[in-house]
């Protein structure tokens, strides 16, 4: 067969079918041994005692809203016709309001907002709702099996304890005759005018002189928030008595994830190369410290700069220079290297550094604020790098402290979600000088390795580090290694994190990573080249790569129609390539640099041997399925002696803090089918539940010619839909609509593999393969707070 040059297949409308709404209904689940009678009477007696407790309350909503507590039946017995789960016919199923049960809220007209680490459940609302349950509730007995359905998990109702709002620890660490710095959280569901009231009824129980609030705002949410000087009794006074507040604690600060420099050098001028303009270049929000003004070599390729309210005017030491560097010149192993450079990628200043200043560290809420900043004043700007982090893991934060940071990584996942955009986050570092133990590579289990809050999300893009050069004195000795440093995951419920890895860094047998030479090159404040360590400088060359990912997609889009975050997500995770495959550090590698290097090579020279095919569309709502057609071709399934179907799909579904089992609301599920009537290939199993990432590989060998299950033609049908598996964020409505992509490859894992390009290209519908498909304009915004 004569030479074929290797092309990438796009999938577009033309290779749809016509949708077709998925079956609906479900059987109700069968509870037994349930006494409504005493259930009824316990439901409605709390109920009722609510409202005396309430009237006591200083609370300016107390006749407006209710907050309270949902108290679960520890475990119900389950009819089953499952014999292994069920030998006798019926099991113990444990209540989970953070998972298998939190939509039930929903089906009783409440919105759940938050489940606690004892397993209840903070709901809200109005009175006049609750007052209906109450009245539903006294009349249990008598309403049908689907109703009662609804309140078996449910024991009672309370109303939550001052500690849900408040550590009682950092309570009592506060200076009773002295203010603190406190920020109050509001309810998430409260409106302008009704947060507003809750801050006036704050500010007439602040008495002490000096007793004030100093700022306020909005999270992503709609959650809106306070700042003041409070006493100690103030703080107490409103824990105990404002039911409106979710929370109090001091402000919560996070650091740029960077380790100490080891050398600075004279970067030589780049006078006698050609100007490249910044505007012609992809680009990349460094969100961090900033650049100077008038950095020397820096300074041309800024896109722009962007700084909120109560941020840093100015650039805070080397950290925000160092990473926007490597977004612009990309990776270097010598000053020599870096100095010479090419620039490739633009970098819009997105400056978030606190004031007054504390090295390199910046308030949480700052960050939000930056990345909407940003994108209102460059929407072409997509892609940001966050190489921020927490040297504290989840497990050493109390849980007020805990419940924020995760309510942050929430705003964080559903800002990716509205805006269709890539957020890198650096995975973070573990504290230098700290020995694992065990000690490295054997240290995976070791919990002061574990991922931080900023680095544990669904929708953003976790990079971890590892060594690309061997330095004398250095603890890894082995190219491609994970640096000892670069934290390991899991991330939130078990989910597959980091995702990729780029270059960071190696230290000292000692764990140390200053004044040793094993880092990384970049360029600091001054001008002056330096190699430093950290996470925080592998973050940039992924999002640099994915920068150039999406540039060159958009080339395979038609006038008006952009390629989706998750369509760049798909193609990188499929051709990711492994830094090593040395059995040592299989495991650890998976969990510190998940698929490997991410590299937009693939799209640029597509590779031979195998077919890479690409789509991207919406799935309309939860009661939709798209259909695609995906060629396979029967002549490469008769020649392939092994041929496979990789495939992986992904998505960027809202989530919910409040989902503790889930965090995504939505789940996305992909059925291939041979032909548009035959049944589904069992899928391989394997995979986490919920995160927004499906990666399979198919054996087609049993779909070749002549065998039991042979394909009957060359299209093949691919399936997508989602299932909402927990309640949205209350008082945010999300668009229906979901983003979905995948990125899929023919190849043939024999020794001797045929190439599927040839067949592909021969196809009848190869010359429509030729771009992406053209997506509509939502008409409304992906999210909207009803709380505005």
């Amino acid at each position: 067969m004569p030479r074929t040059d290797s092309k990438n297949f796009f999938l577009n409308e033309t290779h749809e079918l016509s949708p077709e709404e998925k079956a609906g209904g479900g059987r109700l689940p069968k509870y037994t041994n349930i006494s409504w009678s005493a259930r009824s009477q316990r439901l409605f007696s709390s109920m009722e005692k609510l409202d005396s407790k309430l009237s006591a309350s200083h609370d300016p909503l107390k006749e407006e809203r209710y907050f309270v507590l949902a108290v679960p039946v520890p475990e119900l017995e389950k009819e089953s016709t499952d014999k292994r789960k069920a030998p006798d016919g019926t099991f113990a199923e444990e209540t989970d309001f953070g998972g298998a049960h939190c939509k039930i809220f929903d089906r009783l007209g409440l919105d759940l907002l938050q489940v606690t680490s004892d397993g209840k459940a903070v709901v809200h609302a109005d009175k006049l709702t609750f007052s209906q349950l109450s009245n539903r509730a006294a009349r249990l007995p008598t309403l049908g099996v689907r109703e009662q359905a609804r309140w078996a998990t449910i024991d009672s109702f309370d109303l939550p304890q001052p500690s849900l709002r408040v550590d009682d620890e950092w309570l009592h660490s506060l200076p009773q005759s002295e203010l603190s710095d406190v920020i109050v959280e509001l309810q998430p569901i409260l409106r302008r005018r009704e947060a507003d009231e809750v801050m006036r009824a704050i500010l007439a129980l602040m008495n002490r002189e000096g007793e004030t609030l100093t700022a306020n705002g909005a999270d992503f949410s709609g959650r809106r928030w306070v700042r003041g000087r409070f006493t100690r009794a103030s703080v107490r006074a409103v824990a105990k008595d404002f039911y409106s507040v979710q929370s109090l604690h001091a402000p919560l600060y996070s650091l740029a994830a960077a380790q100490r420099g080891t050398r600075a050098t004279v970067t030589t001028g780049r006078s006698g190369q050609h100007p490249v303009v910044a505007a012609d270049l992809p680009c990349v929000a460094v969100v961090d410290m900033g650049v100077p003004d008038s950095h020397i070599i820096l300074s041309p390729y800024r896109r722009g700069q962007f700084y909120g309210q109560s941020v840093a005017r100015q650039a805070i030491g080397n950290h925000g220079s160092l990473v926007a560097s490597r977004v612009v010149f990309g990776d270097h192993s010598s000053h020599e290297s870096i100095a010479g450079a090419t620039p490739a990628c633009s970098f819009y200043d997105a400056m978030i550094g606190s004031v007054p200043h504390f090295g390199n560290t910046f308030h949480d809420k700052a960050v939000i604020d930056a990345l909407s900043g940003v994108r209102g004043a460059a929407p072409d700007v997509r892609v940001f790098n966050l190489s921020i982090g927490d040297h504290k893991t989840f497990s050493d934060f109390n849980e007020t402290d805990l419940r924020e940071k995760r309510l942050t990584l929430q705003d964080l996942d559903n800002f990716a979600f509205a805006n269709d955009c890539v957020l890198v986050v650096a995975a973070g570092n573990s504290v230098p000088g700290t020995a694992p133990a065990p000690p490295y590579p054997e240290h995976l289990k070791d919990s002061r390795w574990a991922l931080g809050p900023w680095a544990s999300g669904f929708n953003t893009w976790i990079c971890g580090s590892y060594v690309s050069r061997i330095t004398s004195g250095g603890l890894v000795v082995h190219s491609g290694w994970p640096s000892a440093f670069t934290r390991i995951g899991p991330g939130l419920c078990n989910c597959p994190t980091p995702n990729f890895g780029a270059p960071g860094g190696n230290c000292d047998d000692a764990y140390r990573v200053g004044n040793n030479g094993h880092g990384v090159w970049g360029i600091a404040a001054n001008g002056l080249g330096e190699d430093h360590c950290g996470s925080s400088h592998a973050a940039p060359i992924l999002a640099r790569e994915v920068a150039f990912t999406l540039r060159e997609l958009q080339r395979y889009c038609v006038q008006g129609t952009t390629p989706f975050a998750v369509t760049a997500k798909a193609f990188l995770s499929l051709t990711a390539t492994r830094t090593t495959e040395d059995a040592e550090v299989r495991e650890l590698a998976g969990w510190t640099l998940g698929r490997g290097k991410a590299s937009v090579q693939r799209l640029r020279s597509p590779a031979t041997g195998s077919a890479v095919i690409l789509w991207q569309g919406y799935i309309e709502s939860s009661k939709d399925t798209v259909r695609v057609q995906l060629p396979i071709p029967k002549q490469w399934l008769a020649s392939a002696e092994k041929p496979v179907l990789r495939l992986i799909v992904c998505s960027d579904p809202p989530v919910n803090e409040a989902a503790k089992n889930d965090w995504a609301c939505r789940k996305t599920v992909a059925r291939l089918h041979p032909s548009p009537d035959a049944k589904a290939v069992r899928a391989p199993r394997g995979g986490h539940y919920s995160y927004p990432l499906i990666d399979r590989t198919y054996d087609l060998q049993r779909h070749k010619p002549g065998e039991s299950e042979e394909a009957p033609e060359d299209l093949w049908v691919l399936e997508l839909s989602y299932e909402e598996i927990a309640p949205y964020v209350a008082a945010v409505e999300f668009d229906p609509r979901q983003r979905v992509a995948f990125a899929a490859e023919l190849l043939d894992l024999s020794e001797n593999p045929v190439d599927p390009q040839p067949m592909m290209q021969a196809l009848p519908i190869a010359a429509s393969m030729t771009r992406l498909s053209v997506t509509a304009t939502p008409i409304r915004p992906p999210v909207i707070v009803r709380t505005l």
